[in-house]
């Protein structure tokens, strides 16, 4: 299986190593840093162009969550040590400093408009399919990217991107190739095999106290004990912290003259569109376009005829957001919409409507229902939201003095009642003791939230947490207890060390056991005889294909075990015993039956997509192997 799941890596790896569609990095920064001389920031360098072991740590991360999403339960550390996921996120920070570098050096040119225009088509800056820049600035503020980051990152990106479409424009695949394709992918296998299940061992398997100890002093880290603490810990909610914060008349009217500049409205329009998008999906795109342009032409027609905005919005706009409120956007400002949109939106007068205005996302016209000089909200209006300011300011200074005052209590304090004393002193501040907790105990609040978690197992006894802020309100902790990970006394574990070496015993008896029989079998002994003398049966698979990928019966992954699909009549045995899931499968070939042609007319596209893939991913891997040969490439192992 993991040879499957490496070769579907490295599909992956190779994408990501030239990520023209920028989301795979929208969340974090990535990219050659040379600010920072520090080899222990630094993961790699790649010609002097340095990669950090942020960029590094972030992408590994990823990987990891990819891979739990994907094979649930399946994944684990061992799965990610065999794959070698830490060398795979290295291997993509370096394809891509590879192929920036190499692009610049070919000649390939990314415009500002460019990396313009490649921002504002990611999904996730848009809202009612357009672009939304105080939405794109939210976005890289609540994941901590400097605009200027991010938009460097977008731009290697592009290069890379381009470099990539210049190495894999000439390869092709015929149609020859998708008929050899087809028939060999989806030519039927079916095979008799024979299940040896530890199970059967075990009733008769025994394990001395000698034995239990030597797979018990083997084994030891597979018995270590997880860390556990006991706390206390006090959290104050955000209403408990503004309760007694007064704001008076005269702060919130000094305010609003000492920030004049936060109470300034810039000009606004409220306007309607009708959005006509070309076919996507279009072979010839040019004449897609063409025909949205048209479309959208003759709609402007109707509006001259007396149509009505509204009705003619619901009945052809593609924009989902605001179709079906006839083309309704609302009130908006300068610098929120896409330049060409806002550009012609703000050119027209109440009441009027657009020619065609192309943006990236199509065609639009635009009517404006009503417009807005730019001016200043009056006190009475702000009134509410600068006392919601002030009120956070000094709600701030509350937690700061508070917690200070309970901060010198918890150092001072040598027990939970004379904790418990200090704490009542303080309205609204809650107390709570544990018992002790491992990083497991998901029924502890300190478990359950990510950052109480964190800050409380990095804790030994005696010391005091930082104030930790959450979504609720603000937590201190003081750890009373630690008891620190330790492989426990054979004694505590002889009964869990007994069962783990009679497992081992009867894993070892029934792959032995599948390997007499195979050997049995490739000596001319027939498999129904066999099976019956060694008290097992004989069952079938049931149609598979290449293609499929499995054995479904088996949930048995096929891709790397190529061999399975070269078995013929005269060599019907598959060459090894199978481990999987906890049993060992010896397999024959039962028959074959030839893929249905009929089948190939409605796969052709995608397995022409798949083979062009693949082709492609081979041209690459061959272009950076001989671009890694060229470059100085230093590793910094210590930082991985």
């Amino acid at each position: 299986m993991l040879e499957g799941i490496r070769k579907r890596r490295n599909s992956i790896v190779i994408l990501l190593a030239f990520a023209a569609i920028i989301l795979v990095f929208v969340f974090w920064g990535v990219g050659p840093n040379k600010g920072d001389k520090n080899d222990s920031m630094v993961v790699a360098t790649v010609d002097g162009e340095q990669i950090s072991t942020r960029d590094y740590a972030e992408l590994y991360k990823r990987e990891i969550e990819y891979y739990k999403n994907t094979f649930k339960g399946q994944f684990n550390e061992e799965m990610a040590k065999k794959l070698n996921l830490r060398q795979m996120a290295l291997d993509v920070l370096v394809n891509r400093a590879l192929a920036i570098k190499q692009a610049r050096a070919e000649g390939i040119k990314v415009t500002e408009k460019d990396v313009q225009d490649a921002i504002q088509s990611i999904p996730v800056f848009g809202k009612d399919g357009v672009f939304n820049k105080e939405l794109y600035f939210d976005v890289l503020k609540a994941n901590r990217i400097k605009p200027a980051d991010f938009e460097k990152n977008v731009e290697g990106d592009l290069y890379a991107g381009k470099m990539r479409d210049m190495v894999v424009k000439d390869v092709t695949v015929s149609e020859e190739d998708v008929k050899d394709a087809y028939l060999k992918g989806n030519r039927q296998y079916d095979m008799d095999y024979i299940a040896v299940d530890p199970a059967a061992f075990r009733p008769s398997i025994k394990v001395s106290d000698e034995e239990a100890k030597e797979f018990f002093n083997k084994n030891s880290a597979a018995f270590m004990t997880k860390p556990r603490i006991k706390a206390f810990y006090v959290f104050v909610g955000y209403p408990d912290l503004s309760k007694g914060v007064k704001v008076t008349a005269e702060e919130i009217k000094q305010y609003y003259e000492q920030n004049p500049k936060e109470f300034e409205t810039p000009p606004s329009v409220k306007a309607r569109h009708i959005l006509i998008r070309p076919d996507g999906k279009a072979a010839d795109k040019e004449k897609a376009k063409q025909d949205a342009r048209k479309k959208a032409e003759e709609i402007i027609g109707k509006l001259k005829g007396g149509g009505n905005f509204n009705e003619l919005a619901r009945q052809y706009s593609e924009d989902p957001g605001s179709a079906k409120q006839g083309g309704e956007l609302g009130w908006f400002r300068k610098g929120v919409m896409i330049k060409p949109f806002e550009e012609a939106a703000f050119a027209l007068k109440k009441g009027e409507t657009s020619p065609v205005v192309e943006t990236d996302f199509g065609y639009h016209i635009i009517q404006v229902e009503d417009t807005m000089d730019a001016s200043a909200v009056p006190l009475k209006k702000a009134e509410e939201t600068i006392k919601r300011a002030l009120t956070v300011r000094k709600s701030q200074a509350v937690t700061k003095d508070l917690f200070a005052d309970i901060e010198k209590s918890f150092r001072e304090a040598k027990t939970v009642d004379e904790l418990k004393k200090a704490v009542s002193r303080h309205r609204g501040v809650k107390s709570e003791t544990t018992g002790l907790v491992s990083e497991d105990d998901k029924s502890s609040e300190l478990v359950k939230n990510d950052a109480l978690r964190d800050a409380a197992f990095n804790l030994k006894a005696g010391d005091v947490s930082r104030v930790i802020q959450t979504h609720s309100g603000f937590y201190m902790i003081k750890a009373l207890e630690r008891v620190d990970a330790h492989v426990p006394d054979f004694s505590d574990a002889a009964s869990m060390a007994r069962d783990g070496a009679a497992f081992v015993k009867a894993m070892e008896s029934a792959s032995k056991k599948a390997d007499e029989i195979l050997k049995k079998l490739k000596g001319g002994a027939d498999m129904a005889a066999v099976a019956r003398e060694e008290k097992f049966r004989v069952e079938q698979t049931g149609r598979f294909s290449r293609d499929q990928g499995m054995i479904a019966k088996l949930g048995l992954f096929t891709n790397d075990k190529e061999k399975l699909f070269e078995l013929t009549p005269a060599a019907p045995y598959y060459g090894e015993v199978i481990p999987h899931n906890g049993r060992f499968y010896v397999l024959k070939l039962r028959d074959t039956a030839e893929a249905d042609e009929a089948g190939l007319a409605g796969m052709k596209e995608e397995i022409r997509s798949r083979l062009l893939q693949s082709r492609q991913e081979a041209a690459l891997n061959k272009w950076l192997t001989g671009l890694k040969g060229k470059a100085k490439i230093k590793v910094f192992e210590k930082n991985m």
